[in-house]
């Protein structure tokens, strides 16, 4: 009798796995994770203990990345961000775009996603937008492009960032493209039409809401409990005090804020994968 194989994806920038863990709820398995922050690596080892973890996307590629079905990547930011100086892809870090099209045209797996900032649109007037997409068709990848935000996915916070699902030598399933549910379906805040609205009708109810990147939630249904963690945030504490540090501005705390800020949202990516996996 034929079993038919799970999927599989191979993460390009991984951070802690935004990608990863949203495409694995989805019912991919994840091969092999590319990631240069050794902070983020631990991470990924710790959360992904079968898959294959190397540091360097510059020194990755057929001779040692295994065929995925799927390469997703984050590519990095900086360069495009409205926070930083703007040189688009001819920036050293949002210029390792390219190193995604070698890996591309190395392993042609049969579907690539990508994401970044909603700069990258309109990056040197949208022409650093328009060569990702000439460069991915290029390469035989067709598909759609979409701005998704977190916040009607669950997520407690606003957070817009343009994804790419790009097939090779095929489209991805039009559900990428077009909803196919109704919008009172997807969590999120209320719509303009029904304010006012009290607090708790919100999903996840917060400070600033709708108004801030990041949010507090006040009335605690956000927050998750975890057994016998009391003595760790003792001991953290402890160690901040005695090295003179002001609590949340040691290493450890920033470097994990860091990583947060840049995953991407796994209950995004598990859309996607959804998606993906219906077309498969």
């Amino acid at each position: 009798m034929y079993v038919k194989q799970q999927p599989t994806i191979g993460s390009l920038f991984a951070g802690i796995g935004g990608f990863d863990l949203g495409f694995e709820q989805a019912g991919f398995k994840t091969v092999w994770q590319v990631e240069i922050n050794p902070v983020c690596r631990a991470v990924l080892a710790s959360r992904f203990p079968d898959a294959t973890q190397y540091d360097d996307v510059r020194l990755c590629g057929a001779h040692n990345l295994p065929y995925v079905d799927v390469i997703t990547g984050g590519f990095p930011c900086q360069d495009v961000s409205a926070m930083g100086k703007r040189r688009g892809l001819a920036g050293s870090r949002t210029g390792l775009f390219f190193e995604v099209i070698r890996i591309l045209n190395e392993l042609r797996p049969q579907w690539v996603v990508l994401e970044n900032v909603t700069g990258l649109l309109n990056s040197n007037d949208g022409e650093d937008f328009q060569t990702v997409v000439a460069t991915l068709a290029e390469c035989g990848y067709l598909g759609y492009w979409r701005v998704l935000n977190a916040q009607y996915f669950g997520v407690p916070t606003r957070r817009r960032r343009v994804f790419m699902v790009a097939g090779r030598g095929r489209h991805p399933p039009f559900e990428l493209l077009a909803d196919t549910a109704p919008v009172g379906t997807f969590s999120g805040p209320p719509r303009p039409a029904d304010y006012p609205v009290e607090i708790d009708g919100w999903t996840h109810p917060t400070l600033l809401s709708g108004s801030a990147p990041g949010q507090i939630n006040i009335s605690g249904s956000g927050l998750i409990a975890t057994a016998n963690r009391r003595d760790q945030m003792v001991n953290r504490q402890r160690t901040i005090d005695d090295h003179g540090l002001c609590a949340g501005l040691d290493a450890a705390n920033f470097a994990e804020s860091h990583a947060a800020g840049n995953a991407v949202v796994p209950q995004v990516a598990r859309w996607v994968g959804e998606c993906l996996m219906r077309g498969m």
